[in-house]
C-alpha cells in the first residue's frame, strides 16, 4: 500500500516535460517514461563497436582516458545534486564534448540545459545517471576490446614464422662444434657470460655459431656478416642473434642448432662490443688483428 501511494504521489508531483531534439518536440509525460526511454539508449551503436574493432591499441587508450574522465565528472555531478537536490546550474558548467553524439545523447543534454524549470531537475538527474551506465559499458566493451588484441598480439610475437631458405634440417645428435672449431684455431665462449672485445678499422672477430661462420667487422660502424656473407648493421646496445622473432639478426628454422637466443652482443660504443653465449650448441670465436 506504502509503495502504490508513493507512486502515486510520485506521478502528481512530476509534471511533462518537453524537449527540442534533433528539430523535434518530444514530450515526456513522467519521470517513469523518460527513464524508461533513455534505458534503450545504454547500448553501443553497431557503428561505434565497428570503429573500436578497427582502432590501434593507441586509440583504444585514449578512448579509455576520455571515458574515465567523463565518468569522474558525471559521478562528481550526480553526488553533488544529490547533496543539494539540484543539478541544473551543475550541468550548465559542463563542457557539452563530454557528452557523446551516439544515441542522441549530447543532443538530449543539450535539451535538457536549457529547460529550466524545477520539474526539469529529475529529469536530468535520470538522464545523468543512465548516460554514466552507457559509459561503464563502453568502457567495458574497450576494455574487452584491448584485451583480445594484446593476447593476439602476443600470440603473434611467440610464433615462429615458416621461413626456409637453406635446405636440409641440419639436425645431427652427433655433431661436436668443438672439432669444427678446432680446426678453425678458434675459442669456445663460456656459457652465460659475457666476452669482452676492442674491435678496430681493418680487424675481424671470427664467429663460429654451432656450424655456422659468421664474422663481425668494422665497416661504417660493427656489422654482423651471416653463414651467407649477408651484412647487417649492429646499432648501439643490445643486439640479440638466434632464430627468435625479436632478433636483430634472425636465423631460419631450418638451421636446428642456431638456438632461438644463440648470442647477445652489445655495442657499447662501434668499437667496444660485450657478447654473451646463450646457446645450446655454443659459440666459438678469433680475434683476428
Amino acid at each position: 500500500m506504502t509503495i502504490l501511494k508513493d507512486t502515486m504521489l510520485k506521478k502528481l508531483l512530476t509534471k511533462p516535460v518537453e524537449l527540442h531534439i534533433n528539430d523535434k518536440v518530444i514530450t515526456f509525460k513522467s519521470t517513469d517514461d523518460f527513464e524508461f526511454i533513455l534505458g534503450a539508449r545504454t547500448t553501443i551503436p553497431l557503428e561505434r563497436i565497428t570503429e573500436t574493432i578497427k582502432a590501434s591499441p593507441g586509440e583504444l587508450d585514449m578512448d579509455l582516458n576520455l571515458i574515465v574522465i567523463a565518468i569522474e565528472k558525471i559521478t562528481e555531478l550526480i553526488n553533488q545534486s544529490s547533496e543539494s537536490g539540484e543539478v541544473t546550474q551543475s550541468l550548465k558548467s559542463i563542457n557539452p564534448v563530454i557528452f557523446s553524439n551516439d544515441n542522441d545523447w549530447r543532443d538530449i543534454f543539450f535539451a535538457l540545459k536549457k529547460h529550466h524549470s524545477t520539474e526539469s531537475s529529475e529529469y536530468k538527474k535520470i538522464a545523468l545517471t543512465t548516460y554514466l551506465e552507457y559509459l561503464t559499458n563502453r568502457q567495458v566493451m574497450i576494455q574487452t576490446i584491448k584485451s583480445q588484441l594484446e593476447k593476439v598480439q602476443i600470440k603473434e610475437e611467440n610464433a615462429e614464422p615458416a621461413q626456409f631458405k637453406t635446405g636440409e634440417l641440419d639436425l645431427d645428435e652427433n655433431f661436436d662444434s668443438k672439432v669444427l672449431a678446432e680446426k678453425l684455431g678458434m675459442t669456445s665462449m663460456p656459457k652465460a657470460e659475457p666476452v669482452i672485445f676492442e674491435i678496430n678499422e681493418g680487424e675481424e672477430i671470427a664467429l663460429l655459431l654451432a656450424n655456422y661462420e659468421c664474422k663481425l667487422i668494422v665497416k661504417d660502424g660493427i656489422k654482423f656478416i651471416d653463414n651467407e656473407n649477408i651484412e647487417h648493421s649492429l646499432m648501439i646496445g643490445m643486439n640479440k642473434i638466434g632464430r627468435g622473432s625479436e632478433c636483430k639478426v634472425r636465423f631460419m628454422d631450418t638451421m636446428q642448432r642456431i638456438s632461438r637466443m644463440h648470442l647477445m652482443i652489445i655495442n657499447l660504443d662501434d668499437k667496444n662490443l660485450e657478447i654473451t653465449d646463450l646457446s645450446t650448441y655454443g659459440a666459438h670465436y678469433l680475434h683476428k688483428y
